[in-house]
């Protein structure tokens, strides 16, 4: 009997485990995801006026912006080499230089969606779009992460705090009916000897 209990009690903590990690994965994913649909949206509509030789000025963000002080989305545009040709937001004052290899993915894809860290503590939600023009190469668009990752921080904090209650409600659960069935066997004993 003790040991079947204490079977149950571990699979229980096992399902409830599992079905958090579930919890914190699918909403983790949904918030990421979901950093990306401004960008995603904007990058495309400015790559589809530009293919079309039509002006892209009024879907720029109208401020130019400090990324790692600002929430607000940032377009750069960039030549063929991935040199940066213009930009709504800087990197220290300077236009935002990307990595060499994430030009090569979009001109491959025609869109690269990843996340670029220039610095400790600046991260950017980035979509990178490859445009078919003479003088625009790739079209950023991008944003800060800040906001998504401190809703991913308070979801694990939320996430583990109801770990800890359910795993207390299991190892009390099991101490109980630990203690009952100890008391039913001190009894059984008396009776029978």
């Amino acid at each position: 009997m003790k040991h079947s209990q204490f079977i149950t009690h571990i699979a229980a903590a096992i399902i409830v485990s599992v079905i958090m990690l579930t919890i914190y994965a699918t909403v983790q994913q949904a918030h990421r995801s979901a950093a990306n649909d401004p960008q995603i949206q904007l990058a495309r509509d400015i790559v589809e006026n530009i293919s079309h030789n039509n002006s892209y000025s009024q879907l720029l963000p109208g401020d130019t912006i400090e990324i790692s002080k600002s929430l607000a989305t940032f377009v750069a545009l960039y030549n063929l080499n991935g040199d940066p040709i213009n930009s709504t937001g800087t990197q220290d004052g300077k236009m935002p230089k990307l990595p060499k290899g994430v030009f090569e993915f979009a001109r491959s894809n025609n869109e690269n969606v990843f996340t670029w860290q220039p610095r400790p503590g600046v991260r950017e939600a980035m979509v990178l779009k490859a445009v078919r023009s003479s003088e625009i190469g790739f079209v950023a668009v991008g944003r800060s992460l800040n906001e998504v990752e401190q809703r991913e921080a308070n979801l694990l904090n939320m996430i583990l705090i109801a770990w800890a209650g359910c795993m207390a409600v299991i190892i009390i659960h099991y101490i109980i009916q630990f203690s009952i069935f100890k008391r039913q066997a001190v009894k059984e004993r008396a009776i029978t000897g």
